[in-house]
């Protein structure tokens, strides 16, 4: 299959339910192939942004200012699009969650590559690359709560991912049987370094190869 050619629309621009505290997300990760059993456990989905190709590059300074602080910079190209994420770890004061939760602050961009390279100028360099095909959908649950859900296929695997209120990210995982030892609350950058270190590689981008594009 080919990487589908509508530009989505900008995660930044999806309306979502997060933490109590302004720009707080609460999600978490499952390894699926699919979203069927989502669909089986008796959430409804609907089709938000359609299949589409992402490349996200990580950014920091050559003394690594941002890592000092676990926090990341992110910029993501889907097309001709994308977006500017700054994260961080929660504030002291977040609601205790039993799923990833960090600070998230995020915009769209129209030129994505003319950021890379303003942020090049302004000392910042790229060190981590990933690349993803996604789909995201808006799921509604037996209660009425919703959540979005991103399908995410990835040169590792394919995950899903949950993210919205506590409350709805529990009843979710809930129908779906899933008990906390299966919840993957690492970032794509930890889950590629594990990766490389399982297959004893030196630390790599994750990206695809040629022929896995598709």
């Amino acid at each position: 299959m080919k990487a589908h050619p509508q530009t989505p629309m900008p995660e930044s621009q999806i309306s979502n339910p997060k933490s109590q505290i302004p720009n707080h997300e609460i999600e978490i990760k499952l390894r699926f192939d699919s979203v069927d059993p989502l669909t089986q456990a008796g959430l409804f989905l609907q089709l938000e942004t359609p299949r589409h190709f992402e490349n996200n590059w990580l950014l920091d300074t050559e003394e690594k200012q941002l890592g000092q602080k676990l926090a990341i910079l992110r910029v993501r190209q889907s097309g001709q699009v994308g977006s500017l994420t700054y994260k961080e770890k929660a504030a002291p004061d977040a609601p205790a969650t039993q799923f990833k939760q960090r600070l998230e602050i995020e915009t769209a961009l129209d030129d994505p590559a003319n950021a890379l390279a303003i942020f090049e100028r302004l000392g910042y360099e790229k060190w981590f690359r990933y690349q993803k095909y996604r789909t995201v959908y808006l799921a509604t649950l037996p209660s009425n709560a919703w959540l979005h859900v991103m399908f995410d296929e990835t040169p590792i695997g394919n995950f899903i991912e949950l993210e919205g209120a506590e409350e709805a990210i529990v009843e979710a995982v809930n129908l779906l049987g899933i008990s906390r030892e299966s919840y993957v609350l690492e970032s794509y950058l930890a889950l590629q370094a594990a990766e490389c270190e399982r297959q004893g590689k030196p630390f790599a981008d994750m990206v695809f190869d040629e022929m896995e594009k598709r």
